[in-house]
């Protein structure tokens, strides 16, 4: 864990990253633990556009070669409830089966597998607590609380959406 400490070091997440490359993957998915910082001369601006020739053919200039920050961080975030069991965990350690009745919806083994993904990318801590019947509990971390600005502006956002948009599709 210190390797991931130092590299997390400082946490200035706030703002814009510098380009990451990506040095090893765990199920094709990215992970804050796989991504190292590059110098800021290296970062690259999502500005790809078309233009247009003088013989009126399109062509993309800055077209992505890879996936972009948004890309990156929908991979990481973007998953089924992981967005909701971090805006859960955020006030303090929470029980996992008290976790569990907080996200209505969602299968037990859904959340073990979202938590054990936050887990591995340094999100979210697991801890075993010496007690009888052994409790488990899980809080955010540190590097967790970034993602939580934009939760909160993409609830802000969804809560004033249509309900047309919103309603559930059967």
């Amino acid at each position: 864990m210190s390797s991931l400490s130092s590299l997390l070091r400082p946490l200035d997440f706030g703002g814009v990253w510098d380009e990451m490359t990506m040095v090893g993957s765990k199920n094709n998915q990215y992970t804050f633990c796989n991504l190292i910082r590059r110098g800021s001369a290296e970062r690259k601006t999502m500005d790809a556009k078309i233009e247009i020739d003088g013989a009126g053919r399109r062509s993309a200039a800055n077209a992505c070669t890879e996936p972009c920050a948004i890309e990156r961080g929908m991979r990481i975030v973007g998953g089924k409830w992981t967005g909701s069991i971090l805006w859960h965990v955020k006030d303090g350690p929470v029980r996992f089966n008290d976790l569990a009745r907080m996200i209505g919806g969602a299968s037990k083994k859904m959340i073990t597998e979202r938590l054990r993904q936050l887990e591995d990318q340094g999100l979210v801590r697991r801890e075993v607590c010496d007690t009888a019947p052994i409790t488990i509990v899980y809080e955010i971390t540190d590097f967790g609380r970034t993602a939580l600005g934009f939760l909160d502006e993409l609830r802000k956002w969804s809560e004033g959406l249509p309900k047309s948009l919103t309603a559930e599709k059967r």
